[in-house]
């Protein structure tokens, strides 16, 4: 068999659905064989929402991505997409395509040593130059890659793909799908420090996302007030008298006080640990599925590693239950000044709109399988701190925080559960980096909804400036119509013109049937506790 149907086999054994890629000299072979298989290619406008859209699927399935690049600018172009993957420790496969071998390290156009150019960002890197080792290395690309959480790179050189193999292709490896079991005497060490806590607080991941109902129960159990990672928002809601909103900049800034009084904090698949916002000496028990993420950003009493639904469920059924009437009164308070600043918002005017009047407009009108991806920028902060109800998964660049993210997100969302509905927030600076991926929504179909919070400017950086006492530069932005560029697009544009309108607007585009962008005109406030990073 070929190499480039070879691995066309192997991947489809490994359960892949969809490739993204944008098409170049050294990758042009592969790409007609998929023609014939299983999985389908999606060519964005540019290769680094390629990159951004896999790792978004990653993110979303908890599955291998697979993305494709053309040797030199392709690898060059997608590094942005593999770096988001990489920083948020999501499986990747990345597979770029070279020159014939006997032009590699010579000056011919495009080449460059293409496992330098990404070696920061992969747990694992080789060139195909045997067509008899195609299965050996694929098959260690995709192991590394789910086993470590992180980017494996298969670079295959361009005379490679027509040559013949005798390998033979193997079944998905289930092992990698088992999760380590946690230790019962960790979890009996970790039931008797909760008991005997009495003011324990618990700080939740997105790997709760199906264990909301446990979490909830442990909750009441022993009353401990809940605060989320922004990655979790959308799991629990407001509604839930424990819930005290997101940690950080991002969210409930009250909650901080919970957190410098307790005497013990709970932390479920939970990384962020924001210095301003959390004590300096905690007490922490702290559960993850990846042992490194343990005592990475904080000290730690006790680490628990190993599958986060065998963990709680052994953990639940041996805890006392706890009623400290003045812990939940002082929870009570903090949660009731919290809720008043969600109600009151940062409305300045009746016009344009503040931020926080349509991200709490869209939380009432939002579905609990709804998928939301948020870009960068104060879009994000705004959302953490006025987003209160259950949704189906929220996506963010959570630590590579690269602008562009939201909308190659939405489409990869789209992709993968196209019952749901797909609903990107993003500003007018993070749009109109990928803007051309509007076409993107019109090539494939995917009805996604574009919330666009248009302020002219980049809030963040702008305000950051004011903050810090810097004269403002460079931070205005020079903007089409939207409404305009979208009807060229071939999708549908709306502007919104009052609260109520976009209210309308929002019911009515629910369950769209082609792409919709709604411009939404808003201020830019300054967000309490504004500063440079």
């Amino acid at each position: 068999m070929l190499v480039k149907d070879l691995i066309i086999k192997q991947l489809e054994k490994f359960g892949v659905k969809h490739i993204y890629n944008y098409p170049g000299d050294t990758t042009l072979k592969f790409i007609s064989s998929l023609k014939d298989s299983n999985i389908k290619l999606f060519s964005p406008k540019h290769e680094g929402t390629a990159g951004l859209m896999a790792s978004a699927e990653s993110k979303l399935t908890g599955n291998i991505s697979v993305c494709l690049s053309h040797s030199g600018p392709g690898t060059a172009n997608i590094l942005n997409g593999i770096a988001d993957a990489a920083s948020d420790r999501v499986p990747m496969l990345l597979i770029s395509g070279q020159v014939e071998t006997y032009n590699m390290g010579t000056n011919y156009k495009q080449f460059v040593n293409l496992a330098e150019l990404t070696n920061p960002l992969t747990v694992y890197s080789s060139v195909l130059i045997n067509p008899e080792s195609t299965i050996d290395l694929l098959y260690k690309a995709v192991s590394m890659a789910i086993a470590r959480g992180g980017v494996s790179h298969i670079i295959v050189p361009m005379d490679i793909w027509d040559m013949e193999s005798t390998a033979t292709c193997r079944e998905y490896p289930e092992h990698l799908k088992v999760k380590k079991i946690p230790d019962p005497g960790l979890i009996q060490k970790a039931v008797e420090i909760i008991n005997k806590s009495e003011k324990p607080v618990i700080i939740y991941g997105r790997g709760c996302k199906n264990i909301r109902n446990e979490l909830i129960e442990i909750a009441e159990k022993i009353s401990a007030p809940i605060i989320s990672t922004l990655p979790a928002a959308g799991i629990v809601d407001y509604g839930f008298p424990y819930e005290m909103g997101v940690l950080g900049h991002s969210g409930n800034q009250y909650a901080s006080e919970l957190l410098k009084k307790s005497d013990l904090i709970i932390k479920l698949t939970a990384t962020w640990w924001p210095s301003d916002y959390t004590p300096k000496e905690p007490n922490i028990i702290q559960f993850d599925t990846a042992k490194e993420n343990i005592g990475a950003s904080h000290p730690v009493t006790l680490g628990i590693p190993g599958d986060i639904s065998l963990a709680i469920k052994q953990l639940k059924t041996n805890l006392n239950e706890k009623n400290n009437q003045m812990w939940i009164d002082h929870m009570n308070e903090i949660k009731n000044k919290w809720i008043k600043e969600v109600n009151q918002g940062y409305a300045e005017n009746k016009w344009p709109l503040s931020p926080s009047q349509i991200i709490k407009a869209f939380s009432e009108n939002c579905d609990e399988n709804d998928i939301i991806s948020l870009d960068s920028g104060d879009n994000v902060i705004f959302f953490g701190k006025f987003f209160g109800n259950k949704c189906k998964d929220v996506l963010i660049s959570g630590t590579w925080r690269t602008m562009g993210f939201g909308l190659s997100a939405a489409l990869a969302a789209k992709i993968n559960y196209p019952q749901n509905n797909s609903i990107v927030i993003t500003g007018d600076g993070g749009l109109t980096m990928v803007m051309a991926e509007l076409l993107t929504a019109k090539r494939y179909n995917l009805p996604i909804t574009i919330i666009l919070l248009n302020n002219g400017n980049l809030s963040m950086e702008k305000n950051r400036m004011i903050a810090a006492g810097l004269p403002t530069e460079e931070v205005e932005l020079t903007n089409p119509d939207f409404v305009k560029l979208a009807e060229a697009c071939g999708i549908t544009g709306v502007r919104v013109d009052n609260l109520d309108n976009f209210k309308k607007i929002i019911k009515e585009t629910h369950n769209n049937e082609q792409a919709v962008l709604i411009d939404v005109p808003v201020s830019s406030p300054i967000i309490p506790d504004t500063k440079l990073m």
